[in-house]
C-alpha cells in the first residue's frame, strides 16, 4: 500500500508498501570480473512499485508474488559504473536460507567533456536552487521499506558550462538514529520533464548520513566533477534507515513553481507531484567572460560591505578548531573555520548561528549586539 497526500502547507512525499503476504527473492550482487559485492544497487520491476537497494554488503530483499506481475517481466538491477541486468521474474530463484548470486559487468562510461576556453573566460561563485524561508511546505518520507524511493526537484540554470561543487538540504524532522541517503543529478530528458539521465559519471555513489540531529546538511560534490549546461534535476534517495524508529524524514521545500517528482521505490516511475519545490540548493562555478566576472565581482563586493557580520572563533580546551561548519539558520549561508578557527558570517542581530563538525556536539549561537562572539566546541 502507498499514498500521496498533498495540502496547501507543502509536499508530503509517503513511502510504505504492504510486505505480509508476499515471498522474499534475495540475493547478492557480485562484480563479475572482481567477484566484489557492489553496494547500493536498484533493484526492482520497473514502473510496479516494487523495488529495494542491496546494502553494503551487496545484499538485497525484494518482496511480491509471482503471480500478481506478468512472467515474462524482468527485474532490472541497475548501478553506477555497471551495465544493466535484466532477470526475468520466472527465472528469479526463491532460495530461503543462502542468497543466490547475481553478477553484474562493469560498463566503460563516458566523462563529461569540459569545454576550455581560451578567449579569457573564467568561473565565478554562483549560488542556485531553492532555500525555506519559514514557509509551511515541506517533503516527507514515511516508513522504511520503499528503499530507493526518490524525491527530485529541477533546478532552474541559466545556459553555460556549469561545474556543481556543493548541494545543501534542510532536515526539519528526523526521528531515526540516522539515514544513508544518495544524491542523485540527472538529465531533465524522461517523460514530462521527469529526470532519466544521471550526470553523475564518476562511477561513484554520492552518499550522505542524515543524523537525528541534523539540520543543514553540506553534501560535497567536487570529487564527482559533475559539469551541467542548463537546468538539470536533483534527487534525494533513501538507501538505508538505522536504529529502532521508523522513517519520517521530513525536508524543507519552497514556494518556486518549477517543479517536484517522486518514485515510490527503485526503478519505479517517475511521478510529478506539485508546483513546489524541494528545499535543494547548490554552489556551482560558472564560466562567464571576464567582463562579466569582474562586474559580478564589483556586485559582490559592494554587497558585503553593507552587510553586518558576526566573526570570532572556534575553540576546544584552549585550542583552536579549523574545518568547523558554520551557518546561518535564516539565510542559510555556510562558512567554515579557517586553519586558524577563525570564521565570518553574515549575520543579524536575531540570527540563529549553528556550529557543526564530525566527533563534536551541534552547537547554537544567537547572534546578538555584539559583532564578535567565539563558540566553545564540545565533544560527542
Amino acid at each position: 500500500m502507498k499514498s500521496l497526500f498533498y495540502t496547501g502547507y507543502g509536499i508530503i512525499f509517503l513511502l510504505s508498501t504492504f510486505v505480509a503476504a508476499q515471498k522474499d527473492y534475495k540475493g547478492k550482487v557480485l562484480d563479475a570480473k572482481t567477484g566484489q559485492v557492489i553496494p547500493y544497487v536498484n533493484i526492482g520491476i520497473v514502473e510496479q512499485g516494487v523495488g529495494t537497494v542491496s546494502d553494503e554488503e551487496g545484499l538485497f530483499h525484494l518482496y511480491f508474488e509471482k503471480d500478481q506481475v506478468n512472467s515474462q517481466t524482468n527485474i532490472l538491477f541497475s548501478a553506477l559504473g555497471y551495465a544493466p541486468l535484466n532477470i526475468p521474474v520466472e527465472k528469479m530463484p526463491l532460495v530461503f536460507n543462502e542468497y543466490p548470486v547475481f553478477k553484474m559487468n562493469p560498463e566503460r562510461v563516458a566523462l563529461n567533456e569540459v569545454v576550455v576556453s581560451n578567449k579569457g573566460d573564467r568561473f565565478i561563485t554562483d549560488l542556485i536552487g531553492y532555500k525555506n524561508f519559514g514557509e509551511k511546505t515541506f517533503g516527507y518520507w514515511k516508513d522504511q521499506i520503499a528503499l530507493g524511493g526518490e524525491l527530485a526537484t529541477r533546478i532552474v540554470a541559466k545556459s553555460g558550462l556549469r561545474r556543481l561543487d556543493r548541494f545543501q538540504f534542510e532536515v526539519f524532522y528526523n526521528p531515526s538514529d540516522s539515514l544513508l541517503l544518495r544524491v542523485n543529478i540527472y538529465e531533465d530528458d524522461g517523460p514530462m520533464g521527469s529526470p532519466k539521465t544521471n550526470l553523475n559519471t564518476s562511477g561513484k555513489n554520492i552518499l550522505v548520513t542524515v543524523k537525528k540531529n541534523d539540520r543543514m546538511v553540506w553534501v560535497d560534490l567536487k570529487p564527482y566533477d559533475i559539469y551541467v549546461k542548463n537546468d538539470f534535476m536533483v534527487s534525494l534517495e533513501l538507501l538505508k534507515v538505522y536504529g529502532e524508529e521508523e522513517l519520517g524524514l521530513i525536508l524543507a521545500a519552497a514556494f518556486n513553481k518549477y517543479g517536484s517528482y517522486r518514485k515510490y521505490a527503485s526503478q519505479d516511475k517517475w511521478e510529478r507531484i506539485d508546483d513546489s519545490n524541494m528545499g535543494y540548493y547548490l554552489e556551482t562555478q560558472f564560466m562567464v567572460s571576464e567582463k562579466v566576472a569582474q562586474r559580478f565581482e564589483k556586485r559582490e563586493a559592494k554587497k558585503k560591505r553593507k552587510m553586518r557580520t558576526i566573526s570570532g572563533f572556534a575553540l576546544r580546551k584552549g585550542r583552536m578548531v579549523s574545518g568547523v561548519e558554520v551557518t546561518n539558520t535564516r539565510t542559510k549561508e555556510t562558512v567554515f573555520t579557517d586553519e586558524n578557527g577563525r570564521y565570518t558570517i553574515p549575520a543579524d542581530k536575531k540570527d540563529e548561528i549553528l556550529f557543526k563538525k564530525e566527533g563534536y556536539k551541534l552547537m547554537v549561537l544567537t547572534v546578538g549586539d555584539k559583532p564578535t562572539a567565539n563558540i566553545i566546541m564540545k565533544g560527542e
